[in-house]
């Protein structure tokens, strides 16, 4: 067997906004000379929004105002570009599925503000001023995001705007204040979410994966990080995870991460468990060609609870938390595990192997039994994976809408709604006993996965055999964007569930 290979996984990335050292109060826009303006209002402001800008363009630009109620506006004004984002008036009449899935304020102010940023980025402007003009917190909020989200390069080949902004309103100077580092710690967030996807799988094999996650966290106050290596892991009886991991010539870890603010809320703590699969070949029922090529983003909800935990210590969240990363590399040798062969995961439940290829919910697994095992003070009142878990779900809801599973109708609720509101969507699907039964062996206790539709389904009530009597929920997410589009320059991770799980913290 080849040498393991070991790297330095550098997970320090910069955040943007920290060079906007404020945002001033204002009583007028504010337009640069020469260069970029972008101004962001409601549609009910835009007689103000005609007054304000009046001197600054000519009339054949200033009758075009009005356009920016279908989208982003670009206009050339008298002494430098402005863009122009109308935020839309709330409209019950017009609200489908609910509203559930209907764009909030604050993510049409941060998807259009992130546009607008990158069209000015790439017509050469250096410098960038932002108005928020009578906005309330949430659309002030996710203009400033808009702009970290669209300053996040990997390849760190553009060179980010100068930035400037100000407000005019009536929002008090700490709300102003309250709004950029809330900005700055949910953009960090899901840039580092978006980094870790975008790491080749060569730079975060298991071991690098998570010390490098260790190292940036190990020294913050609140939190607290163990790693289990094989050794640990088969002392835990962490049979699924070792075999999935058992291929590779570096071996899966189990990272905690531990978060317990000195003055939380004396509460029970939420936990959550992520995959973390560095690289998915498919193992021996290996992947064609196409469809290995972005799994390296198969470890996109371990890093989302990544970006989860930054944003905890970022924002000092009072809510206790338990983070839960199984890492493993599902590669082929003649060490990797067999369809047919049966594994026995933490719990005692035997596995039969089906398919190789539904390695996630062997991984999750283990994960999801030490995190539902927790005694005392430290048993969570809520478990919520996060995986990206089967293309089932992406075929039924597409590769920006996360699927919902829960055993739980008030969680469930709960979390679609914070979906809605933080522009991070997730639709809840069934859990269905009839797909339970088609995951029975005649060898073992359950069969990893079966043929036939409803895939998405079958690898949840996989999942809810070991999530122990907690209330629970399932996120079958894609974490990747497929084309540049709203904030983000390029294809590539795109930090899903990062702002809908934020928000659920937050609201509690």
């Amino acid at each position: 067997m080849a040498k393991a290979e070991i790297s330095s996984l550098n997970l320090n990335l910069k955040n943007h906004l920290k060079t906007l050292k404020e945002v001033t109060s204002s009583k007028k826009v504010k337009v640069l000379n020469g260069e970029a303006t972008i101004v962001v209002t409601k549609e009910k402001n835009i007689s103000t929004l005609k007054r304000e800008l009046k001197p600054h363009l000519p009339p054949y630009q200033f009758k075009r105002i009005d356009e920016a109620m279908v989208s982003p506006l670009y206009l050339e004004g008298l002494k430098g570009v402005i863009g122009i984002v109308l935020v839309p008036d709330e409209n019950p009449e017009f609200l489908h599925h609910e509203g559930l899935l209907d764009p909030s304020a604050y993510s049409v102010a941060r998807d259009q503000t992130g546009q607008l940023y990158l069209e000015m980025e790439a017509k050469g402007f250096t410098k960038i001023h932002l108005n928020g003009l009578m906005l309330d917190y949430d659309e002030l909020l996710g203009s400033l995001l808009g702009i970290e989200l669209a300053a996040y390069d990997y390849k760190k080949q553009a060179k980010p705007l100068e930035l400037s902004a100000s407000y005019i309103g009536e929002l008090p100077k700490v709300g102003i204040k309250d709004a950029l580092n809330n900005a700055m710690a949910i953009g960090h967030a899901i840039n580092l979410s978006r980094f870790l996807v975008d790491t080749p799988p060569s730079d975060k094999r298991p071991a690098s994966y998570a010390e490098g996650v260790k190292k940036l966290f190990d020294k913050l106050p609140a939190m607290t990080v163990s790693i289990w290596d094989e050794k640990r892991l088969a002392k835990e009886n962490m049979g699924c995870l070792l075999g999935v991991g058992q291929g590779s010539t570096q071996k899966p870890r189990l990272v905690h991460l531990r978060y317990r603010p000195k003055n939380g809320r004396d509460m029970a703590p939420l936990a959550f468990v992520g995959k973390g699969v560095t690289f998915d070949t498919g193992g021996l029922n290996m992947k064609p060609g196409p469809g290995m090529r972005y799994m390296k983003k198969d470890m996109g909800g371990s890093a989302c609870l990544v970006g989860l935990a930054s944003w905890l210590c970022d924002s000092k969240s009072e809510i206790p938390c338990d983070i839960y990363l199984a890492i493993a590399e599902n590669s082929v040798d003649s060490h990797s595990f067999r369809p047919s062969d049966i594994l026995t995961a933490r719990n005692g439940m035997t596995v039969e192997i089906d398919n190789t290829d539904a390695e996630g919910r062997l991984v999750m697994a283990d994960a999801l039994c030490v995190a539902s095992e927790a005694k005392g003070k430290d048993k969570p009142q809520f478990l919520i994976d996060v995986a990206t878990l089967t293309g089932a779900i992406k075929v039924g809801l597409g590769d920006d809408i996360g699927g919902l599973f829960s055993n739980n109708d008030d969680l469930a609720f709960i979390l679609q709604s914070c979906s809605q509101i933080s522009g991070d969507l997730l639709w809840r699907m069934p859990l269905m006993e009839s797909q339970r039964k088609k995951l029975v062996s005649d060898v073992a206790d359950i069969s990893n996965s079966a043929s036939g539709f409803g895939g998405a389904i079958r690898a949840a009530t996989f999942l809810q055999e070991f999530t122990g009597d907690i209330p629970w929920a399932h996120l079958d997410i894609y974490a990747w964007n497929s084309a540049r589009q709203k904030s983000f320059r390029a294809s590539g991770g795109s930090g899903q569930g990062v702002q809908c799980l934020a928000q659920f913290i937050s609201q509690l």
